[in-house]
């Protein structure tokens, strides 16, 4: 009888689950840019928000926040790759095999971005004896988002060269980039290095600082660079990788930079103010993307996301010739907001973007100043 009860009581608790999971959903698909808004209102230690137009400052929400940044980090390995084409230390139509890249490519970790270039390049007939320039590899670390191109082009660029360009670029509150995407394989090699369980590892990563993460970070990419140990990424890349609490942990620990900084790099883009300033255009065709005629003129763009990160920054210029430059940064670690905020925050640009009610109501909603108790570090 007692048998009969806990699995009745079970079967309870799952539908209930069920239920509240189905009512959630309904809630989510119904919320607009509005709710976005008062997101982002409500949540001024999670979410960040810089927007200029024509040169003058419309929108400073809590802009100065050091914040994660996902794939949106990727924006300064490219400004270096522009600054070696420039000075001659690259060839863009140089020829790389496809095999370097898949050293660095680890299954699972990319949402998929990694296969949606490699089918890309292939559709336009730009792999020729598996062979793809360097400019597609850096193309594909940013429109598709490839963490592999990525880490292929920390190894061939330098990642002391990448990080340079924070200070070039006065970037003083960015973290130093380091490789994040074989930073997902640090708790596996934790495990098997020191021979301890998952949960030890879980422990021993929460309690590395900054520095000692990114030499883990560090040494795993070195291995997967090299080649020798063909093993690695499928001994490392387990289901446990994906576990929510690592990939959690992770987040948190990956690059982070403000929304000012990102909103202001992508002005310099825009206006050609980067030096030497024939870098600007090789960022320019990496970054641009076709636009609706009938709303856009121009617009460029670097995000990223992660379980709990959505990052956005990006130029534009609208059809009255105004030059917009923003940048959104949220980290939010509840699985339900995420969802609903992945799939909405694309309206509240867009409106921000073509309607000036809106944009107005915005600068009202969040024209406070950061709250003493957010620490500089976002914390």
């Amino acid at each position: 009888m007692l048998i009969v009860i806990v699995v009745a009581a079970f079967m309870i608790i799952a539908l209930l689950a069920v239920v509240m999971l189905v009512i959630a959903k309904r809630q989510n698909q119904m919320k607009t840019e509005y709710d976005v808004l008062s997101y982002l209102k409500n949540n001024p230690d999670k979410a960040s928000l810089y927007m200029l137009k024509n040169g003058v400052e419309m929108i400073s929400y809590h802009a100065e926040v050091q914040r994660p940044l996902a794939s949106t980090a990727k924006l300064i390995v490219a400004v270096e790759f522009a600054r070696q084409l420039v000075n001659k230390s690259l060839d863009q139509d140089e020829e790389i095999p496809l095999e370097e890249l898949q050293r660095f490519y680890i299954p699972g970790s990319d949402g998929g971005a990694h296969e949606k270039w490699m089918e890309s390049v292939k559709a336009q007939n730009k792999i020729i004896e598996n062979r793809v320039t360097l400019f597609e590899i850096a193309r594909g670390m940013l429109i598709q988002s490839s963490n592999a191109n990525m880490e292929f082009l920390m190894q061939r660029l330098g990642l002391d060269a990448i990080n340079a360009n924070l200070q070039h670029l006065s970037m003083t509150s960015h973290d130093r980039l380091f490789p994040f995407s074989s930073a997902g394989l640090i708790c596996s090699f934790v495990q098997e290095q020191e021979k301890i369980s998952f949960e030890e590892a879980l422990l021993s990563i929460e309690g590395m600082s900054r520095e000692e993460y990114m030499a883990h970070a560090m040494n795993i990419h070195d291995i997967l660079g090299n080649g020798k140990d063909s093993s690695a990424i499928k001994r490392w890349n387990t289901r446990k990788s994906y576990a929510r609490e690592l990939q959690l942990m992770e987040s948190r620990k990956q690059p982070r930079g403000t929304a000012r900084d990102y909103a202001n790099l992508m002005r310099a883009i825009q206006n050609e103010t980067l030096l030497p300033h024939a870098i600007n255009g090789v960022l320019k065709s990496l970054l641009e993307q076709p636009v609706d005629a009938t709303k856009m003129k121009e617009f460029g763009n670097k995000g990223g996301s992660s379980i709990s990160i959505l990052t956005e920054a990006f130029y534009c210029t609208d059809i009255k010739e105004n030059q917009i430059q923003l940048a959104l940064f949220i980290h939010e670690e509840s699985e339900l907001e995420q969802i609903w905020l992945r799939k909405k925050t694309h309206l509240f640009l867009a409106k921000l973007l073509t309607d000036s009610l809106f944009e107005e109501e915005v600068q009202r909603e969040l024209s406070v100043q950061v709250d003493d108790s957010i620490s500089p570090n976002g914390s």
